[in-house]
């Protein structure tokens, strides 16, 4: 970290080969080092809590996140995307949803009587060739408070079965700069701990400050200290954060091929698009202060924009493909016809097409020129009969695998021809970005000037098409070596040799086997199963969500902040809870909230209501708030619901539906009145104790 000065200076390097920089005048180097590591660390840390709390301001908007619960906000005739969606006949109320069509269905395990544990599986999707077991990939706890209405529904925690924690082994490996190997494949046993969630959806601000924590602790206290010091500690990092991401994307892109209903078979569709939004908002490293009705717009519009990504991605390649005169081929990877294709070679072809741009387009393919290629005339690799267009088979050989979800172009995973190519370019990408950072300590704050030069660099040679967004490769890396570890359609002889030559892009030392993974994962899900028995751990996890879920009804996103810090800071053993699980206060609170998100989503779109929506539909939402409103204490909630009536009934040009809101707001107001007046005994006798706490750990 270098240090800057209006006086005259004389610069000094330390034996650890860091720059030290002190004023000329100053008699004590030591002294003076002192102080300018001193100021550096002070200025770094003000300016990044400054950064977070304009983030954090800019999430708060005055109102509470009582909208926050993963309820099903649809209307009856609201319109479906089942066009991007798999879908499913309901089959009454039995415990497996499945769609013969599609390798995935849902399985159901009831956790009590309110509670069912929803587990996607693939169907034959085992890593034995000899067996065709369904392997289970993820699974959700949607608590029903006991009842068929969609509006109480609330999913809590999510896990991914493939995930294991990494070993100590692969924790020590991973401190270890430019350390770009995967040892071993994974731990082989299950314990109690592989069953932790992989995600709390109630509290998605727990691992944004755990992650925030972690940056100050790296730019405030490793940062500073000499290089090794640094060096392990950014390496650990990012290894971790990557390993983090590569889960998140994994669990992504298992819940989107997941079919959905409206019974109790199967998330809904908004349910599952908010499950995938809050997963997505992760990534991001303020995320977590998003609300549920941001994350189901996240998870919805993400699943547009991949669809519209890969459809442009594929005719790219086909056109490409085309001009180069090599084959193009969708690749069905388990089902997911459109996110990868492969190009082939034609053995028999000799003339190379005339075209004076098919340089610039090798370039984009990231592959040499296969028609000048001495290699191809003497091939010793595998060739492969295929057919194309309805023709007689022909002899072609492999050229390269290609991901079509990267935003910008078709990204190219494995080529053929060079084995050892892809791992070069992502070796090399990290290396620097290793150097910079853990090496050199170069300060986004303090040497910024250095990566305003270093992003424009990136934006020319992007610009020439190279994939420079580390995260995004991640995202098709972690989809392409689940997807190809569970499939079973495909040639056996392509496979085994696209899964030998797709190890050498593991560069990751906490990454285990993908194979190791999916052979865990069922013995993962029998552990959860008899958790989810009586008096198991999962009904203690249950009753604890429930009255962490009453204590925290109506707060503001400041003082959820300030808890879910207090929780990280404590090491999970805080967490604020009512006394008791009262499930009628419950049931109350989930439905204002439901009423209160549905009527939000109205008035956003700042139109009269009755044009998108039915107005019996509207009406009905109003007279609901109005009656389970008295049961409802927060101040506020209180304050929201009247301030969502008065915009709706400005809004609105029905006279109808107006009266309605008029009526409501006079209600509210008589309630709000005799709340202020009543004696604070009869007040406590309606509502439950949600300012008690209670110091009970959680895993």
């Amino acid at each position: 970290m270098i240090a800057h000065s209006s006086r005259s200076r004389r610069i000094t390097r330390e034996p650890s080969g860091g720059c030290i920089v002190w004023n000329a005048k100053d008699s004590n180097p030591a002294n003076s080092t002192e102080k300018v590591w001193m100021t550096n660390r002070v200025v770094n840390t003000v300016l990044a809590l400054a950064l977070l709390g304009a983030c954090a301001l800019g999430q708060d908007q005055g109102q509470s996140r009582t909208v926050a619960s993963v309820s099903d906000v649809q209307a009856d005739n609201a319109p479906s995307r089942t066009s991007l969606r798999l879908g499913f006949e309901s089959r009454g109320r039995s415990s497996v949803a499945i769609n013969q069509s599609s390798p995935y269905y849902w399985k159901t395990t009831p956790v009590g009587n309110s509670t069912p544990l929803l587990t996607l599986f693939c169907r034959a999707c085992g890593v034995f060739k000899d067996t065709e077991e369904d392997v289970p990939l993820v699974s959700v706890l949607r608590d029903t408070l006991g009842d068929q209405s969609n509006e109480n529904d609330r999913v809590t925690y999510v896990w991914l079965l493939t995930y294991a924690h990494p070993r100590m082994g692969q924790r020590i490996l991973s401190t270890i700069p430019f350390f770009y190997w995967r040892i071993g494949q994974g731990s082989k046993s299950v314990s109690k701990h592989d069953t932790v969630p992989f995600m709390d959806l109630s509290a998605p601000e727990n691992p944004m400050l755990l992650r925030v924590s972690r940056n100050l602790l790296q730019w405030t206290a490793f940062d500073p200290i000499m290089t090794p010091v640094r060096a392990s500690t950014h390496a650990y990092g990012t290894n971790h954060q990557e390993d983090d991401r590569l889960h998140i994307e994994e669990t992504i892109s298992y819940l989107r091929q997941a079919p959905v209903s409206n019974d109790s078979t199967a998330l809904t569709q908004v349910q599952l698009d908010t499950v995938i939004g809050k997963l997505k908002l992760r990534e991001i490293l303020l995320g977590g202060l998003g609300t549920d009705n941001q994350a189901a717009r996240v998870g919805m519009q993400s699943d547009f924009e991949q669809e519209r990504i890969r459809s442009r991605n594929r005719e790219l390649l086909r056109q490409w493909a085309e001009k180069t005169g090599v084959i193009f081929e969708p690749l069905n990877l388990n089902g997911n016809q459109a996110h990868y294709a492969i190009l082939w070679f034609p053995q028999s072809e000799s003339a190379e097409p005339k075209n004076p741009l098919l340089q610039s387009i090798w370039r984009l393919l990231a592959i040499r020129n296969p028609w000048t290629d001495d290699r191809l005339r003497n091939w010793k690799g595998p060739v492969y009969q295929r057919t194309f267009d309805k023709n007689s088979p022909i002899s072609v050989i492999p050229l390269a695998v290609y991901s079509l979800d990267y935003p910008k172009q078709p990204l190219i995973l494995m080529d053929f021809r060079h084995k050892l190519s892809r791992r070069r370019r992502e070796v090399a990408q990290r290396s620097v970005n290793e150097l910079i950072t853990g090496v050199l300590g170069i300060s986004h704050f303090a040497d910024w000037y250095f990566y305003i030069a270093f992003d424009i660099h990136r934006f020319v040679i992007g610009r020439r098409g190279a994939a420079l967004d580390q995260g995004l490769r991640l995202d098709c890396y972690s989809d392409f070596r689940m997807h190809l570890a569970l499939d079973r359609g495909l040639d056996p002889a392509l496979k085994q040799d696209m899964e030998q030559r797709s190890r050498w892009l593991a560069v990751n030392p906490l990454e285990a086997a993908p194979e190791r993974e999916i052979q865990n994962a069922i013995a993962r899900y029998n552990l959860l199963v008899t958790q989810a028995r009586e008096n198991g751990d999962l009904m203690a996890r249950v009753d604890q969500e429930h009255r962490f879920e009453l204590s925290s009804f109506g707060e503001s996103e400041k003082t959820k902040l300030t808890k879910s810090m207090l929780h990280i800071a404590t090491l999970g053993v805080y967490k604020q809870q009512a006394k008791s699980n009262d499930i009628f206060i419950l049931d109350h609170e989930r439905r204002v909230t439901y009423q209160l998100s549905f009527l939000d989503r109205l008035i956003q779109a700042n139109i009269p209501p009755e044009i998108s929506y039915d107005s019996q539909r509207i009406k009905a939402s109003v007279r609901e708030l109005s009656s389970l409103m008295s049961t409802i204490s927060s101040s506020a909630v209180r304050s929201h619901a009247e301030a969502t009536l008065e915009r709706l009934k400005s809004l609105s040009k029905d006279d109808k539906l107006q009266a309605e809101c008029t009526s409501a707001l006079a209600r509210m107001k008589q309630t709000d009145a005799f709340m202020r007046i009543r004696p604070a005994g009869l007040a406590a006798s309606s509502t439950s104790a949600p300012d008690d706490f209670s110091y009970e750990g959680t895993e």
